[in-house]
C-alpha cells in the first residue's frame, strides 16, 4: 500500500434524486464520492501527482463497476471496507428554486457499527480531510492521524442540531473549517456572514481558515484577519446540488497537498484554491450524481474560472 497526500473520510453511497430538472436513481453519491473524484480531478489538471486515499464503508451490493469507476479518476479505495450489510442510500427531492430538499428515505446500513480504520501507511498524511459524516466517525479518523497534519471539516445542521459538543470537538482540532452559510449562523447565532465566520474563528485551531459557502453568491474565507471573497460561476443550470459542497472542500483539500508537495504554503494563492473550488461545486451542481465532474475538461474548467474571476 503506497503513502498518501490526502486521506478523507466521508460516505461512498447510492442517492436516489428528484428535481425539476429530472431524475437519477442509485446514482453514485456520498461525501466521500464528491469530495474525492473532484480533488483527483484537480490533481489531474495540475499533474500535481497527489495521491488521494478514502476511508469508509460500503455495502456487498456496492458494483464492482462503481468501484472501477472511483478508482479510475485516481481514489485510492485502500481504506474502504466492505461490509455485509447493504450500501447506505438516500433519496431526495428538491423543489422548485433547488434551494429547499426533502428528505423521502434514508438508509444507512451498512455505516450502522461502522468503525473507521486508516491504513497504518496513509497516517503521516499532510492532509486529512474530515468529509461531512457523523462526528464520532470524523473524530475516530481524526485520532489515527499525525498531530502535524492539516486538517479541513465539513458537517452539516443534522450534526450541530444532534450532536453539537461533538461537532465542536472536531471543530476545535480543525484548521480550515468550510460550512455555509446556515450552519454558520446555527453555530454563531449570527445571520450576517462575515461576522459570523469571525465567531467560527473561536470554534477552531490558533491561526486557522474559517470559510463560508454562499451558494448563488460565492463564498468567502477569513484568514490572518484578511476576507477574501468570490463569485460563483455566474448563469448556471442547476439539476442536483447534492455533493457541491463536498466537491468545493474536495478540491481545496487538492490544492492545499500540492502546495505542500511542491514545498510551498499550504494555503498559498487561497483565492485560486476558493475559485477551483466554486467551479467543482457548479459542476456538481449541472450534473446528477458526480456525472458532469467526469465529463469536465481542463478547457471547462478554465471557462468556469475565468468567469469567477471576471466577476469583481
Amino acid at each position: 500500500m503506497k503513502i498518501v497526500d490526502v486521506v478523507m473520510i466521508g460516505s461512498i453511497a447510492y442517492d436516489s434524486v428528484e428535481s425539476p430538472a429530472g431524475k437519477i436513481v442509485e446514482g453514485l453519491g456520498g461525501s466521500a464520492t464528491f469530495a474525492g473524484v473532484s480533488a483527483c480531478r484537480l490533481n489531474q489538471r495540475l499533474d500535481a501527482g497527489l495521491s488521494i486515499g478514502a476511508v469508509g464503508v460500503i455495502g456487498k451490493d456496492f458494483l464492482e463497476s462503481d468501484i472501477e469507476r472511483l478508482e479510475s479518476q485516481g481514489m485510492d479505495l485502500s481504506g474502504v471496507e466492505r461490509s455485509d450489510d447493504l450500501t447506505f442510500r438516500w433519496v431526495a427531492r428538491y423543489g422548485a428554486d433547488f434551494g429547499d430538499v426533502e428528505t423521502l428515505d434514508t438508509h444507512v446500513n451498512c455505516i450502522i457499527g461502522y468503525s473507521p480504520v486508516v491504513p497504518s501507511e496513509w497516517k503521516n498524511a499532510s492532509i486529512l480531510l474530515l468529509a461531512n459524516m457523523a462526528p464520532s466517525l470524523q473524530l475516530a479518523v481524526l485520532e489515527q492521524m499525525h498531530d502535524d497534519v492539516i486538517v479541513l471539516a465539513d458537517s452539516m445542521e443534522k450534526w450541530i442540531v444532534e450532536n453539537l459538543d461533538e461537532v465542536k470537538h472536531v471543530f476545535s482540532r480543525t484548521d480550515v473549517l468550510v460550512v455555509n452559510e446556515i450552519e454558520a449562523e446555527s453555530l454563531t447565532g449570527i445571520s450576517e456572514p462575515k461576522l459570523a465566520a469571525v465567531g467560527l474563528l473561536n470554534l477552531i485551531k490558533e491561526n486557522g481558515i474559517v470559510i463560508v459557502k454562499l451558494g448563488a453568491q460565492g463564498a468567502l474565507a477569513l484568514i490572518e484577519g484578511e476576507i477574501i471573497q468570490i463569485s460563483a460561476v455566474p448563469n448556471c443550470t442547476p439539476a442536483d446540488p447534492t455533493g457541491c459542497g463536498d466537491s468545493f472542500i474536495g478540491t481545496l483539500a487538492a490544492h492545499f497537498a500540492a502546495n505542500i508537495k511542491n514545498n510551498l504554503t499550504p494555503y498559498l494563492k487561497l483565492r485560486e484554491s476558493m475559485v477551483d473550488a466554486t467551479v467543482a461545486a457548479s459542476l456538481a451542481l449541472e450534473g446528477f450524481s458526480i456525472q458532469a465532474i467526469e465529463a469536465a475538461g481542463i478547457t471547462e474548467y478554465a471557462r468556469r474560472a475565468a468567469l469567477v474571476d471576471s466577476i469583481v
